[in-house]
């Protein structure tokens, strides 16, 4: 799912991939390709990253960018 993004604000991505139940989260994005290129919309970056380098597929996957790594349980 394409989310809108601002890498000024955001340095991590997190991932919850339903095709094994897992949470993942990736930081060190300078391996995105190209980088991020500060516009308002790096969602095909992302989307490139986390297919061709993490190995997840699209259709299973909901992601997300944001600033703190805590990942909150109840």
């Amino acid at each position: 799912m394409a989310k809108k993004n601002n890498i000024g604000k955001f340095e991590y991505i997190t991932v919850l991939d339903y095709s094994d139940g897992q949470v993942y989260q990736y930081e060190n994005l300078e391996h995105l390709k190209d980088g991020w290129n500060e516009s308002d919309d790096d969602s095909e970056s992302i989307e490139w990253y986390l297919t061709e380098t993490c190995g997840h597929r699209l259709g299973d996957i909901e992601w997300m960018t944001h600033a703190n790594p805590e990942i909150v349980t109840p």
